[in-house]
């Protein structure tokens, strides 16, 4: 038989029009549906597959997991799995899962699930397998992807002073070309250490080393930022109380109000700004 170009073209649309019917978008997933309406649904973005769903966060963040599920008839049993990278995580519950009591045909569950540092950027998994009398069972997934929040990023990086502000002064440009090369290490005990990098001891930086600094700590909220130091000649301790503009896992910025009224001045405020660097 001869082919011709209308023979293609009518072929052509049938394998078109065959891959368009069988896509189906996260939206043809809302929940498990089947013939007994055994279902577990979870307050989550949907992703593809029957049961699945898929979550963002922070380490360090609670992330709060509200399912509701529905079973033709009483449901005795509810276990919750975490797997890393597919394989159990026994640092989960009791060796890496949970059993929660359950009972009646329809139960809500709220978990509250704390991201940890290593679950950054792996493969997360929360398994949620319901049981009822008639011996069914019925499953969802939910993917957790995990990004390192600023405050975890803090000991990881080597933050290096770019800008000084002085905001009373139209927010003119303060900053020193010797301290260009500074930078502040905030290591994950607590402590602290400052970096005068190569052009120190002399000129604008001759008094580099006079403050020998001990600790810092961000408040709970994430507003307030505290670097804790002491004279090299004074050993009492003093503190430094940083209002935060802007912490990100790439950028701190940290207002300061220095009282200068004992010089006859006014309250100077500042704002210092940091880039993070390789560590």
């Amino acid at each position: 038989m001869k082919i011709t170009a209308k023979y293609l073209i009518l072929a052509s649309a049938f394998v078109i029009g065959s891959c368009e019917q069988k896509y189906q978008s996260p939206d043809d997933y809302l929940a498990n549906y089947n013939r007994d309406d055994f279902s577990i649904q979870i307050e989550a973005n949907k992703s593809l597959g029957l049961g699945q769903y898929e979550m963002k966060g922070e380490s360090g963040q609670e992330l709060p997991i509200k399912l509701k599920i529905s079973s033709p008839s009483a449901l005795t049993d509810l276990k919750i799995t975490k797997t890393k990278n597919l394989t159990i995580d026994n640092s989960f519950g009791n060796s890496g899962s949970m059993s929660i009591p359950v009972s009646g045909n329809t139960f809500s569950y709220d978990l509250t699930y704390t991201a940890i540092s290593s679950d950054v950027d792996e493969l997360i998994g929360l398994t949620f397998e319901a049981v009822n009398a008639a011996g069914q069972k019925e499953v969802s997934d939910l993917t957790l992807k995990i990004t390192l929040s600023p405050r975890d990023n803090l000991p990881r990086r080597s933050w290096n002073l770019v800008s000084i502000l002085h905001l009373n002064e139209g927010n003119a440009e303060v900053i020193k070309d010797c301290e260009k090369d500074n930078a502040l290490l905030f290591n994950a005990d607590g402590t602290l250490s400052y970096l005068y990098g190569s052009d120190t001891g002399a000129g604008d930086c001759m008094f580099d080393g006079f403050n020998i600094y001990d600790s810092w700590s961000l408040s709970e909220d994430g507003k307030t930022f505290r670097i804790n130091y002491h004279g090299l000649f004074d050993p009492a301790p003093k503190t430094d109380v940083y209002k935060v503009i802007a912490l990100t896992t790439e950028e701190i910025k940290l207002e300061l109000e220095v009282d200068l009224t004992v010089l006859g001045l006014g309250v100077e405020r500042f704002l210092y700004t940091y880039s993070a660097g390789v560590r």
